[in-house]
């Protein structure tokens, strides 16, 4: 009883969120086929559109065409165009509105009826004429002989190319991992002027490698869709020589996570870089080693552990491509409170680290 009553609760909300007849929809014109009939709209299952849907577009001067969805997908759909009222005002990237609107009867042989009851029927693999759909001006303008099949074929090419077509954003692609790494390894090598000439090697070593999960929520008309949360781990590793032979070496290892938030440009746009602000907060382990060198010759090795609190609020740019791939820039500032405890005489210690920071990345959206 309790599936049952789930799987009604379910029906009911997907019913709830489909336009019904007479409702409205303003969208914008991406692609155009050669012929003018085939479409591609910027809206899709998300706003509440469904396969088989028919409507009229109009802008301010009135009706301009009607159409039957053939194709779609959360944020896109395809469709195909029957009526040109006004074929001027359908042009690529142009913004109309779409009125929901009942299934056209045109004639009273039911079986040549786009519908039959009020029920949409299946368009693949059918002969449009056959169906009662009303041919647009021009629709017969093809070679002569070609078949029914080679027309079908015309026009899944036509939907297929239109669907490979570049989009205008990837907000389908709501998952970002990207990482920063830098890395630094140089030897070192200090002498002094003494008769013996003590000479002392080292290194001068640094890496730092972050890594980045972000979240981007698909529905863009809600207000909170302008922020993205995101989780990271960063790794700090460095060596350092001092000029008498003395040596430290650290190790941080951050955990946190933070929020973006995208005021100028949603984060879905491609093609053009994307402002954001952003907060950062992490909890971390740190390991501090000193080998002391010529002040201090076969002294002990001192090592200290502990952990660390950091924060850094700041901004950058993000850039996409309509693959997914992307590079930003962050320009923030990072403080972080360190507390180790060393293992030579249980002292405790305090450090703070802070200032600004530049930040290099490249990530995928998926």
């Amino acid at each position: 009883m309790r599936i049952v009553f789930s799987l009604i609760l379910v029906l009911s909300s997907l019913a709830a969120h489909s336009l019904e007849v007479d409702e409205k929809l303003t969208l914008r014109v991406l692609k155009l086929s050669e012929t003018r009939k085939t479409m591609l709209v910027n809206r899709g299952t998300e706003d509440g559109l469904a396969e088989g849907d028919h409507a009229k577009f109009y802008v301010s001067s009135g009706v301009v065409a009607r159409g039957v969805i053939v194709k779609i997908s959360p944020s896109r759909s395809v469709w195909s165009i029957y009526r040109l009222v006004n074929a001027d005002q359908v042009v690529a990237d142009s913004v109309m509105s779409l009125k929901i609107t009942p299934p056209v009867k045109l004639t009273m042989d039911e079986s040549k009826m786009i519908v039959q009851e009020d029920t949409p029927v299946e368009l693949n693999n059918a002969d449009p004429q056959k169906l009662g759909i009303p041919m647009a001006e021009g629709a017969e303008d093809l070679p002569a002989g070609m078949t029914l099949e080679g027309r079908e074929n015309a026009l899944r090419a036509e939907i297929a190319a239109l669907q490979n077509a570049q989009p205008k954003n990837i907000r389908g692609r709501n998952l970002e991992l990207w990482a920063g790494l830098s890395m630094q390894s140089l030897g070192v090598q200090s002498s002094d002027d003494s008769p013996t000439v003590n000479t002392f090697p080292g290194n001068d070593s640094r890496v730092q490698l972050s890594a980045n999960l972000e979240y981007y929520y698909k529905n863009e008309k809600e207000w909170w869709s302008r922020f993205s949360p995101f989780a990271f781990v960063n790794v700090h590793n460095r060596m350092n020589s001092a000029f008498q032979g003395s040596k430290q070496t650290e190790s941080i290892t951050e955990f946190g996570g933070g929020v973006n938030f995208h005021p100028w440009a949603m984060p879905s746009t491609i093609n053009e870089f994307i402002g954001f602000l952003g907060f950062g907060f992490g909890l971390g382990q740190i390991s501090s080693i000193y080998e002391p060198g010529a002040e201090n010759p076969n002294g002990p090795v001192d090592e200290a552990t502990g952990s660390s609190i950091s924060y850094s609020i700041g901004g950058g740019f993000k850039f996409y491509t309509a693959t997914g791939w992307g590079a930003r820039i962050i320009f923030d500032y990072y403080t972080r409170g360190d507390t180790l405890t060393e293992s030579l005489g249980n002292t405790t210690w305090t450090r703070t680290a802070s200032g600004p920071r530049l930040l290099v990345g490249m990530g995928y959206r998926w």
